[in-house]
């Protein structure tokens, strides 16, 4: 036996040489061979069966099916004997606000209009609540050389309401259509809303509907938030100035009759939980692997159950499996020499989010933080290729050129996909670069690989179902992601840096 290893030492001591140039050491596949194994399509089917399942919800961040998800994949980092990534806890919790446009109520002489009916509105305000507040018509609000709509009126403490335009033969400086340019006008002069007469309201109410069924989510960070000081904005469709306003003359400007009231409270917060598996490493364990997907989707679509199979419960059960052969590994003696961080990420859909936050407030030293390595939809075959034997990748070229020659040389030697750089091009409109979990690392010059195989006619829709996966095909790719961990997470060397080699 002593022999053996000798023997494959020497040869390992001539590859590395052969292959110095590219900066791939090749470490210990004989070893790696044993593991890959245990990378199954049928153990694939299982995870992704339960978490892209109805039962689910379609995992929507910071809603009860992503919560569900998130006990699951913690359970299973349990079971297969990773240890808790974040103090011990597997949970890393963020706070979100979900802004949703559907929960303000307007009511205008004491009976109320109807929002994407009779208004919506534009722009980033604070909740609050007015109660019989008066009213001030202004015709177009707009301030000019040796004329001003204010003139005259007294708008403190009051509502103002204007029509959409410019007047004509009035010089102006400025791009009063702009809604921003009168909104500041309008709060310069004491008042506390604004609404505007829009003639094709309509049109716009239409168009806007789909923000409406989507509320917008961002990160909420208590005590730094920037304080929003712009005044209520909104947009009212000229019926309903006629009518429940109480506006018959657009040209002339008056104190109107009637009082309106608002109840604003757009902005609730919620909490959402990236989900954290590690294994220290036997050597270099402060230095720091990290395998990410998120597990979050869309939730529902006009009622229908979105339940995100290929986005990305492809990627998540990957992760699921590859924290599973490096566990096996690590549990026979052949553990890594870095530590491997197995993160599923949410808050994806929602611009990113959870992956944000991590790099925001990371667990483990970014400094530290060697690679990337995201894989977000490898489920499917996309309409430019005819069978399943390849892998799109973005991004393993920009930061480290050793991190693209690894994946290259064990694609060769192991896995033999083929390897295809289309999106990876800084001229694709698509910019897929930019569009997942690795771009967050990428921003703080971690070198990164996305793995995917691009998107298709069930992209985003509710038809994004377990019966349409390809599981040979993410079988593929996350044998391949698992060579490449194995030999970033082993080598002796650091990869290098593009821009510091």
């Amino acid at each position: 036996m002593r022999r053996v290893v000798s023997f494959g030492l020497g040869l390992l001591m001539l590859s590395c040489s052969v292959r110095k140039k590219s900066g791939v050491e090749n470490v210990g596949y004989e070893e790696a061979d044993r593991y890959v194994s245990m990378i199954s399509s049928e153990s694939l089917k299982e995870n992704l069966s339960v978490l892209a399942s109805d039962e689910y919800e379609g995992r929507e961040t910071a809603m009860p099916g992503q919560k569900k998800a998130a006990k699951y994949i913690a359970s299973y980092f349990d079971s297969i004997g990773l240890l808790p990534g974040n103090k011990g806890s597997y949970e890393q919790s963020f706070p979100v606000v979900i802004k949703d446009p559907s929960k303000v109520k307007v009511q205008v002489g004491g009976s109320s209009i109807h929002f994407l009916e009779d208004f919506f509105y534009i722009g980033s305000f604070s909740d609050t609540n007015l109660i019989d507040i008066p009213m001030v018509y202004l015709n177009y609000g707009v301030v000019g050389e040796g004329y001003s709509d204010y003139e005259g009126f007294d708008v403190k403490g009051k509502v103002v309401v204007i029509k959409e335009g410019v007047p004509s033969g009035v010089e102006l400086k400025g791009d009063w259509n702009n809604w921003r340019k009168k909104v500041a006008v309008a709060e310069e002069h004491g008042a506390i809303g604004l609404f505007t007469i829009k003639k094709d309201f309509k049109e716009r109410a239409e168009r806007i509907k789909y923000y409406v069924q989507n509320p917008r989510m961002e990160l909420h960070n208590k005590g730094t938030q920037k304080k929003i000081t712009s005044i209520p904005n909104f947009f009212i469709s000229e019926e309903a100035a006629q009518g429940s306003f109480g506006i018959q003359d657009v040209n002339a400007s008056k104190v109107l009759e009637r009082l309106i009231s608002l109840d604003l409270e757009i902005n609730q917060v919620l909490s959402s939980e990236n989900i954290l598996g590690f294994i220290e490493g036997s050597d270099k364990k402060d230095e720091i692997v990290v395998i990410t997907a998120h597990y979050d989707h869309l939730g529902y679509d006009a009622g229908e159950i979105c339940n995100g199979a290929d986005d990305d419960g492809s990627g998540t059960v990957a992760v699921l499996e590859l924290a599973k052969a490096f566990s096996v590994a690590k549990a026979n003696g052949h553990g890594p020499r870095r530590s491997i961080l197995f993160m599923t990420v949410s808050g994806e859909e929602k611009g990113l989010l959870g992956s944000q936050y991590y790099t925001e407030n990371p667990i483990y030293p970014l400094e530290k933080t060697v690679v990337d390595l995201n894989i977000d939809m490898i489920g499917r075959i996309d309409p430019n290729h005819e069978d399943n034997n390849y892998v799109y990748l973005i991004g393993s070229d920009k930061i480290s050129s050793d991190l693209h020659a690894i994946n290259e040389q064990v694609n060769k030697d192991r896995v033999k996909l083929n390897l295809d750089y289309t999106y990876n091009d800084e001229s694709d409109p698509n910019r897929f670069y930019y569009r997942s979990d690795h771009y967050n690392f990428a921003k703080n010059d971690i070198p990164v690989i996305f793995y995917f195989s691009g998107t298709h006619d069930d992209y985003h829709k509710p038809t994004d179902d377990v019966d349409k996966i390809d599981f040979e095909k993410i079988e593929k790719t996350t044998k391949l992601v698992f060579y490449t961990a194995w030999e970033v997470a082993n080598r002796k060397s650091s990869l290098n840096r593009i821009n510091n080699k």
